[in-house]
């Protein structure tokens, strides 16, 4: 039984799998994760938010049509006086009025019923301006959107990552475990022989249990693990699954400069940056209309009801023009306010060109390092687990001590992690690599 831990552990290597679940690709992960993930879903309700306000601000184009009804009760009752005479003093019928007439309000309620149709003319100037500027925030929204996507493909990546590093560390933890048992078994017998010490074999109990332990905490690790990548896929925490194992990317070289035109091209920040300008521009114009004259056409209709001295009734159309000729500096403080807002929008636009030139450039070189990482983890891992083999034999043939033989295996156990993570490290690098260049 020594013989064939001592195989398992010198051997490696295995498929990630330790239950009969259904098997997740990275791809299906990915895809499944930036369509269903909640604050996807969230950004996606914003684009629809703004392009409603977008749809309702070109409304503002055509005429505002208004009804108006009311009830009026007269609590006072209003005088007006007459002079006899007022109108005209001499005639040939003699003065007009020809004596003093006073003419009283009515009492009781009074009906009041108006329509109207008020088409703006030179505001359609400011309104088109401002649905542009809505345009520029709707793309702004669907760039918000992407983004998340990016970010969210991103963290889903590295969260399957995470699951691989924890399903290779509790693979080592395995192999080690049988190793110890089958060598909890032989020291024991050499205890019983009187060849080995007590302590030696309460020694690799110990580790045994250690080991036992860190298998049990790696076995939590990874259904937290594995919850989170539900969370982020919007399923259920508790769907099972597993995931497939991850080779080796071999020979994974990118040109900078490729790179770099890759990310100015598809980084949806940048593209929002970018827009932020040209939203900035529309709301500078938008303000700078306020100088045009306000003027309306104006068609109006008003009814009155239980009235008898006056017209009861009246229409007219009517242009209307407003106009606040003097306004204390307020337009062009405000004004300069926006020509500012473009200069902060350009800035920053250049700003974030330049970090994700730096993000494209440092993912580079991380991925470039990930890789060398991985011919010197396997040097090390061939190294140790050579060790090992060497030791037991001696230990077998009394020619070395145990914690030789334990010494040996702990660095084997930690070579064996340390080669996973530095595949993983490697796909951990890709994905940053692509998300620098604004891939999901």
């Amino acid at each position: 039984m020594f013989e064939c831990a001592l195989a398992i552990l010198l051997t490696g290597g295995g498929a990630w799998s330790y239950a009969s679940e259904p098997v997740l690709t990275l791809e299906d992960a990915v895809d499944l994760a930036v369509t269903a993930n909640l604050r996807v879903q969230a950004a996606a309700l914003e684009v629809n938010e703004v392009w409603d306000d977008v749809e309702a601000l070109k409304t503002k184009r055509y005429p505002r049509l208004e009804m108006n009804a009311g009830i009026i009760d007269n609590l006072t009752r209003q005088r007006y006086t007459f002079d006899r005479g007022v109108f005209v003093q001499n005639s040939p019928i003699g003065p007009i009025p020809p004596r003093d007439i006073e003419i009283t309000s009515e009492e009781g309620v009074t009906k009041t019923f108006s329509v109207s149709a008020t088409q703006p003319i030179t505001q359609l100037y400011t309104i088109e301006l401002e649905i542009c500027e809505g345009y520029v925030v709707t793309e702004m929204a669907e760039e918000k959107v992407r983004l998340v996507q990016q970010d969210i493909g991103y963290l889903t990546k590295i969260q399957y990552f995470e699951i691989g590093r924890i399903l290779g560390d509790l693979q080592a933890v395995d192999e080690a475990i049988i190793f110890l048992t089958s060598l909890s078994e032989l020291v024991g017998n050499y205890v019983a022989q009187q060849v080995a010490l007590e302590y030696e074999l309460l020694d690799v109990r110990a580790r045994l249990a250690q080991r036992r332990l860190e298998r049990q905490r790696l076995i939590d690790e990874m259904a937290t693990a594995k919850e989170r990548l539900n969370a982020l896929m919007a399923r259920d925490v508790e769907t099972p699954f597993n995931i497939q194992s991850l080779p080796n990317p071999h020979h994974l070289a990118f040109d900078v400069e490729t790179s770099l035109g890759l990310a100015f091209e598809q980084r949806p920040d940048l593209a929002e940056s970018e827009l932020s300008i040209e939203r900035a521009e529309y709301s500078y114009d938008v303000k700078k209309s306020e100088y045009i004259p306000d003027i309306d056409l104006n068609i109006e209709y008003l009814k009155l009801y239980d009235v008898r001295l006056i017209p009861d009734a009246e229409a007219f159309i009517a242009l209307e023009m407003r106009w606040e000729f003097f306004d204390w500096g307020r337009k062009r403080d405000e004004l300069s306010s926006r020509a500012n807002k473009i200069l902060e929008a350009e800035k920053k636009s250049e700003e974030v060109r330049n970090r994700i030139e730096i993000e494209v450039r440092e993912s580079l070189r991380r991925l470039r390092t990930s890789q060398e990482s991985v011919g010197v983890a396997r040097e090390l891992q061939a190294a140790y687990r050579e060790k090992v083999r060497v030791m037991t034999n001696r230990y077998r043939e009394q020619a070395a001590v145990l914690s030789d033989v334990l010494e040996a295996e702990k660095q084997l156990f930690r070579a064996n992690s340390d080669y996973n993570r530095a595949i993983l490290s490697v796909w951990g690098s890709l994905a940053e690599y692509e998300r620098s260049v604004g891939e999901v």
